[in-house]
């Protein structure tokens, strides 16, 4: 996948010029996730996103409401800015994330479009 960040030549990458996104976004980035998976799974518990800098770790949770329910990794998310993410999906063989490309073919695009296409992979009968 194309990297929306490059490498200087002659030094490591900074995170200088990488944006990151500001808690409303993260929150509503989230409500607005977690909102569609309610309606193309509505036996999901909720959509969490656990953020580290311009990355959001999706993960969806199964269950019955309680201490016992599970934690189904999905994909990570880049921020590039506006409502625009890059997209990797979570490997469980490699038990980390490889870059991909959405459903659409394309290598950017919404959270919802993140979700979407991680669920066609990662969680059983999915409707959208």
């Amino acid at each position: 996948m194309l990297s929306a960040r490059r490498v200087p030549p002659g030094g490591p990458a900074t995170l200088e010029g990488v944006p990151v996104p500001a808690k409303r976004v993260k929150e509503t980035t989230e409500g607005t996730v977690d909102h569609h998976a309610s309606l193309t799974h509505p036996e999901l518990q909720e959509i969490t996103i656990r953020w580290r800098g311009s990355f959001g770790y999706m993960a969806a949770w199964a269950g019955p409401g309680d201490d016992t329910d599970e934690e189904i990794p999905l994909c990570r998310i880049e921020y590039l800015g506006d409502d625009d993410w890059a997209f990797a999906l979570y490997d469980p063989a490699a038990g980390g994330y490889r870059d991909a490309v959405l459903k659409d073919g394309q290598h950017t695009g919404t959270a919802v479009d993140a979700y979407d296409t991680a669920a066609i992979v990662h969680l059983t009968d999915y409707k959208q």
